[in-house]
C-alpha cells in the first residue's frame, strides 16, 4: 500500500573513494506499523519518506522498518562498505546483482542478525557492516528490512579503510573505559573484603551490572563474551533491572534514608520494586516490556536519586555531595545520549559516548563517596572523644569535691549503720523465733490436713468394690492438693449400678469440705431413699446443696458441677444425666458426646422454689460393647504444651479416642502420662483432676 506522504529519495552520489557519506539523512524510511510485513516485491511499490535526521531512532519497534538506500558510485572504487551503525537488532539486507534477463532485477539476500551466533556476521564487529561491488557510474538502490527493540544509530558507506581508522580510536577509548570499571570493581571489591562495608558490597555489584549493560549496548558484550550464545541478547534488560536494583540499594545504604528522609527511603524502595519488575517481565519472555520499564524506571531513578543526595545533604549529610555530583555527570552523559540520538544537537563520537564518559565520572566520584563516608563518621567519632575529653575534664575537680564530701557522708553514714546494725541483729533473734513458731503451726495444719485426706480417701468407694462390680474400668484420680475438691461416687442397688463423677466448688480444704457434703448427701438419696434414676439424683442433690448450706437465706454460692450414670443391668439400659459435665462414649471405634445441662447443682443466684428447672434424663441402650467416660474439668482445662496454652476438651476427646483402643487395664497409665508430658517441668497443676472409665458389655 502506497503512503500519502510519499517522497522521492535522492540518490546519494560517491564523488571521492577515500571518504566515508553519512547516508541517514538522505535515506527513505517505511515502518510497518500495524501492517502485514512486506517483501522485497512488494516494498518497491511503496512510497518512502525521508529520515532527515543524522542518526535512526527505533524503540520497541513490533513490526519492522524498512530502508531505501539509493547509491551512485561515481569512482573507479568498486568495493565499498555499508554499515548500520549499531549491533542491535535483526537486519535483511537485498542487494540488486547484475541483470540476467533484460529489464529483471535480482537481489541477493544477506542477514545479520543479534539472534543468529556472532561468527556468522560477515564482518567480524560490534556493528552491522556488508560488502557492496559497486559498479562504476551505475547508479544502485539497496533496500534493507530491519527489527530491534531498541536501536539508535547512523548509516553510512565508506571504504574499508575508513572503518579501520574510525574504529581504533574508538576501541582505545572503549578499552579504556572497561579496563577503568575492571580495576574499580577489583579494588573496591578488596576494599570490602577489608572494610567489611555493606556499601562498597553494592558498589561493586553496581559497578559489575552497570559494565555489563555497557557492554551489551555497545555490543562488545556480545563480541567478546557471549558470542555463542545470542538468546543472552533476549535477556539484555536483565543486565539494566541488576544495575538499577543495586543503584537504589546503594543509595539506600550510602544516604541512610532510613533514618534521614522516610519519604526518599520509600521512593527509592518503590524503584528498586519497579526495577525487579522489569527482571522479572524479561525472565517470563516479555523483553519489550521489560525495556519499558526499564526506561521509565532509569528516568524516574535518575531524578529520584539526584534529589533524595540534594535533601540529605541540605539535613546535614555532608558525604551526599558525591553522590550529587556522581548522578549529575551521569545525567549529563544521558542527556548528550538522548540528545544527539533525538538530532537536536550533532551526532558524533563524543555525543554518542556521553553516557560512558557520565557513567565513568559517575564512578569515580561514587567511589570516592565511599571513602568520605568513613571519614565523615571517623571524623565524628573523633569529634564525640574530644567532646567527651573536655566534659570529663571540666567535671574533675567537681568530681574531686564530691569524692570529699561523699567520704564525710560515708563516715557519718557508717556509724548510723552501726546502730542500725544492733537494732536488726535484735529483731532477727526474734524473726528466728517467730519463724521456728510458725514452722511448728505449720507442721500440725499439715499434719491434720494429711489426716483429712486419710478421712476423704475412706469416704471414696473401694477401688476393689468397683473392680468386682465392672472389671474394665479405671479411676485416675489426681487432686491439686493433699485433699479434693473433686470426688466419684459409685453404689450398686439391687440391679442398678449409680457411678459419679463430682466437681465441687474450689479445691483443697474448701473443696474437702464440699466434697464430705456432697457424698453425705449422695448416700442419703441413693441408699436410704433409693432414688436411682439419673436426672432425680442431681435434682435431689441440687435441692440437698441448696438447703444444708441455707443458700436461699445467705451469700454462700458454691456448688457442685457433676454427671451421672445409671446402668439398669436387667434391661441394659444405661441412663446419664449433667450438671455442665458431659459424658463421652466409645462404640465401634466412634466417639460420641451426650452433652450435659447448663445449670450447676446449687449455687444459683436466681433459683428458688417458682423457678428451678429439672436435669434432663437420657437413656442409651446397650446393643453392643461400650467405653464410657465421666470426667470434671480438671484435666482439659491444664496449662502446658510448647505454647503453655490449655489442653482442651477438643484434645481430650482425641486422648480419650485413642486410650479406648487400649485394654482398661492400660487407660489409666496412658492417660497419666499423657498429662505428665503436656504439664512438662515448668508448669504446675491449676485443679484437681478425675477421670472414670468404664465398660459395659451386653450379656450373651
Amino acid at each position: 500500500m502506497a503512503s500519502s506522504f510519499g517522497q522521492s529519495i535522492p540518490t546519494t552520489l560517491l564523488s571521492d573513494s577515500t571518504k566515508e557519506y553519512t547516508l541517514t539523512e538522505k535515506i527513505g524510511i517505511f515502518r510497518e506499523k500495524n501492517q502485514k510485513a512486506e517483501t522485497i516485491n512488494s516494498i518497491q511499490n511503496i512510497d518512502f519518506e525521508i529520515e532527515g535526521k543524522e542518526v535512526i531512532t527505533v524503540n520497541d519497534d513490533k513490526d519492522g522498518f524498512w530502508l531505501k538506500i539509493p547509491v551512485h558510485n561515481q569512482t573507479n572504487l568498486k568495493k565499498w562498505y555499508l554499515e548500520i551503525g549499531s549491533g542491535h537488532g535483526d537486519f535483511e539486507f537485498y542487494i540488486p546483482q547484475k541483470n540476467t534477463q533484460k529489464g529483471k532485477i535480482t537481489y541477493k539476500k544477506i542477514v545479520l542478525a543479534e539472534k543468529t551466533p556472532f561468527s556468522q556476521r560477515i564482518i567480524q564487529t560490534d556493528r552491522f557492516i556488508v560488502p557492496l561491488y559497486l559498479d562504476s557510474n551505475k547508479p544502485i538502490t539497496i533496500y534493507a528490512r530491519g527489527e530491534s527493540n531498541y536501536f539508535q544509530a547512523p548509516i553510512r558507506i565508506a571504504p574499508l579503510q575508513y572503518y579501520f581508522e574510525r574504529d581504533h580510536k574508538v576501541d582505545i577509548a572503549e578499552g579504556i573505559y572497561y579496563g577503568f570499571v575492571l580495576v574499580m570493581f577489583l579494588y573496591n571489591l578488596f576494599v570490602y573484603f577489608t572494610l567489611r562495608e555493606k556499601g562498597y558490597l553494592f558498589y561493586v555489584a553496581y559497578l559489575l551490572s552497570f559494565g555489563f549493560a555497557m557492554a551489551q549496548i555497545r555490543g562488545h558484550g556480545f563480541e567478546f563474551l557471549w558470542f555463542a550464545f545470542p538468546v543472552v541478547n533476549f535477556y539484555a534488560p536483565i543486565f539494566y533491572a541488576l544495575s538499577g536494583v543495586f543503584a537504589a540499594l546503594f543509595l539506600i545504604n550510602f544516604l541512610h534514608t532510613k533514618k534521614h528522609s522516610k519519604f526518599f527511603h520509600i521512593t527509592l524502595n518503590i524503584v528498586l520494586g519497579i526495577f525487579i519488575l522489569a527482571g522479572v517481565t524479561n525472565i517470563l519472555g516479555l523483553k519489550n516490556v521489560a525495556s519499558s520499564i526499564n526506561q521509565i524506571a532509569g528516568g524516574i531513578s535518575a531524578i529520584n536519586s539526584l534529589a533524595a543526595a540534594i535533601y540529605v545533604y541540605y539535613v546535614g549529610y555532608k558525604p551526599a555531595k558525591y553522590i550529587i555530583l556522581a548522578w549529575s555527570w551521569y545525567l549529563v552523559g544521558v542527556v548528550l545520549f538522548v540528545l544527539s540520538g533525538a538530532g537536536i544537537i550533532p551526532y558524533n563520537t563524543f555525543t554518542s559516548s556521553g553516557i560512558l564518559l557520565g557513567s565513568a565520572i559517575e564512578m569515580v566520584l561514587l567511589s570516592v563517596a565511599l571513602a568520605a563516608k568513613i571519614d565523615y563518621y571517623k571524623q565524628k567519632q573523633v569529634e564525640t572523644q574530644e567532646k567527651l575529653l573536655k566534659t570529663s575534664e571540666e567535671h574533675r575537680e567537681f568530681v574531686e569535691t564530691q569524692n570529699k564530701r561523699l567520704e564525710d557522708r560515708v563516715v557519718e553514714r557508717t556509724e548510723e549503720l552501726n546502730v542500725v546494725n544492733e537494732e536488726l541483729s535484735v529483731n532477727l533473734e526474734r524473726l528466728h523465733e517467730q519463724n521456728i513458731v510458725i514452722e511448728k503451726k505449720n507442721h500440725n495444719i499439715t499434719a491434720s490436713i494429711n489426716y483429712a485426706k486419710r478421712i476423704q480417701q475412706a469416704m471414696l468407694p473401694r477401688l476393689e468394690e468397683i473392680k468386682s462390680v465392672l472389671p474394665n474400668s479405671f479411676v485416675f484420680f489426681e487432686p491439686r492438693d493433699i485433699v479434693s475438691g473433686d470426688f466419684y461416687y459409685f453404689q450398686k442397688i439391687n440391679n442398678k449400678i449409680v457411678i459419679g463423677a463430682i466437681d465441687c466448688t474450689g479445691h483443697g480444704v474448701p473443696g474437702a469440705f464440699m466434697s464430705l457434703i456432697g457424698n453425705d448427701l449422695l448416700n442419703e438419696i441413693v441408699e436410704s431413699k433409693l432414688v436411682t434414676k439419673a436426672a432425680h439424683i442431681l435434682d435431689r442433690l441440687d435441692e440437698g446443696i441448696t438447703k444444708v448450706l441455707r443458700q436461699t437465706d445467705t451469700q454462700i454460692r458454691d456448688g457442685m458441677d457433676a454427671a451421672f450414670c445409671v446402668y439398669d443391668l436387667e434391661t441394659q439400659v444405661m441412663e446419664y444425666a449433667g450438671a455442665r459435665n458431659p459424658l463421652i462414649y466409645i462404640q465401634n471405634g466412634e466417639l460420641k458426646t451426650i452433652k450435659a445441662d447448663r445449670q450447676s447443682v446449687g449455687g444459683n443466684l436466681i433459683k428458688n422454689q417458682h423457678n428451678k428447672k429439672a436435669f434432663t434424663n437420657h437413656t442409651l441402650d446397650i446393643t453392643q460393647k461400650t467405653s464410657f467416660y465421666l470426667f470434671t474439668d480438671g484435666f482439659q482445662d491444664q496449662f502446658g504444651g510448647d505454647n503453655d496454652k490449655k489442653f482442651t476438651i477438643k484434645r481430650f476427646r482425641e486422648v480419650l479416642s485413642e486410650a479406648s483402643k487400649l485394654p482398661f487395664s492400660e487407660q489409666k497409665d496412658f492417660l497419666k502420662n499423657t498429662l505428665k508430658n503436656w504439664i512438662g517441668y515448668t508448669n504446675k497443676q491449676i485443679d484437681d483432676i478425675l477421670v472414670f472409665g468404664f465398660e459395659i458389655n451386653k450379656p450373651k
